[in-house]
């Protein structure tokens, strides 16, 4: 059986872009340091409209092109077409085909720290940086539990 990699929390971030009148959209990025002897950063994105996640995998940050899509229009095309993890009308699928979901603990990170109250995410953040990613317990996400327990109307 291989070795699961090991992965050390180095950042996160999340921001509000819309919401209120306009359609809701939020961004949350997850940065790791590989416990490799040639690992470099790696960059977990989650983009959600509406309750619609999108997840992207990169080499460097992305999140200020979400924050000024103005300016990074032809980026965000780009990487919707290049960098693409999993991208579902909800998160409904995302749980239920896990399987084989590249760094699937980091993605459930994120998806609670853009679904959290604030203050419980800024508290998580603070505590979890530093630490690997697989000696952390991620607290399940409201769409986490809804999901468990059947309610797909979310």
């Amino acid at each position: 059986m291989p070795k699961e990699k090991q992965y050390k929390i180095v950042n996160a971030r999340v921001e509000v872009l819309s919401g209120g009148p306009e359609p809701g959209f939020l961004v949350a990025e997850l940065e790791l340091q590989p416990q490799t002897a040639k690992g470099k950063p790696i960059f977990y994105t989650l983009a959600e409209v509406e309750g619609m996640p999108a997840f992207y995998k990169t080499k460097a940050s992305v999140f200020d092109w979400f924050v000024n899509q103005d300016e990074h229009e032809s980026d965000l095309c780009d990487l919707q077409n290049k960098a693409t993890l999993y991208e579902g009308e909800s998160y409904a699928d995302f749980f239920e085909n896990h399987k084989g979901i590249e760094c699937y603990e980091g993605l459930r990170y994120l998806i609670y720290v853009m679904r959290a109250d604030w203050d419980d995410v800024e508290a998580f953040i603070k505590a979890t940086k530093g630490k690997l990613l697989s000696e952390i317990e991620i607290p399940k996400s409201d769409v986490e539990e809804d999901w468990e327990n059947g309610e797909e109307d979310w």
